[in-house]
């Protein structure tokens, strides 16, 4: 079972506003949260499965050769629940694929010129018990994840299983309130 986010953990009052908010400093931000297409707080009668999309600018000088991800899940579960991009230092420039060839092939940006916005979505699905939900997002270092961009929704992608574990590798309780991006509250 979810554990859902306590009241003092993220609540209305207090929930990430659209706008620029650094969820992983070095790594990524994020912008312009959209629930259900509406905005980063929504009100819902019951749970189920809801579209989150957002901006994302992934800028990471210090990471190298390697493939990196952003994935999005809620407080308190062990795994994330989408990967929703997936590329090298820098994002924008295209659909591309890294690690051609390999049991790691993957589709992917690796954008050599300055890092650019980019749009993602992906669903999530919140439990129909009533409460208040904090959806967060952060970074993954697996050799595969999914690119959520128009273009990489217009292939079939699986969701990778490993990107997803993720979640808690450095952070035993998984991301914390430093990492919320939108919140979702079940009505009963």
């Amino acid at each position: 079972m979810t554990d859902k986010t306590s009241h003092s953990d993220v609540h209305p009052g207090t929930a990430p506003a659209p706008g620029t908010g650094m969820v992983e400093p070095s790594r990524f931000r994020i912008r312009d949260v959209r629930i259900d297409g509406r905005g980063a707080v929504v009100r819902v009668r019951g749970g189920g499965s809801h579209r989150i999309g957002f901006d994302v600018l992934h800028d990471c000088s210090e990471c190298g050769n390697a493939v990196n991800q952003v994935i999005v899940g809620l407080a308190g579960e062990d795994r994330a629940q989408a990967s929703v991009w997936n590329g090298k230092q820098r994002s924008g420039g295209g659909l591309k694929v890294v690690n051609a060839g390999t049991s790691v092939e993957a589709p992917a940006e690796d954008n050599p010129g300055p890092a650019e916005w980019v749009s993602v979505s992906c669903e999530l699905v919140v439990p129909d018990e009533p409460g208040v939900y904090s959806v967060r997002a952060r970074y993954a270092q697996a050799y595969q994840g999914r690119l959520m961009t128009a273009e990489g929704r217009a292939i079939a992608q699986p969701e990778y299983e490993d990107v997803l574990g993720w979640w808690k590798v450095d952070r035993p309780q998984g991301p914390g309130p430093e990492s919320a991006i939108g919140t979702i509250i079940v009505e009963a």
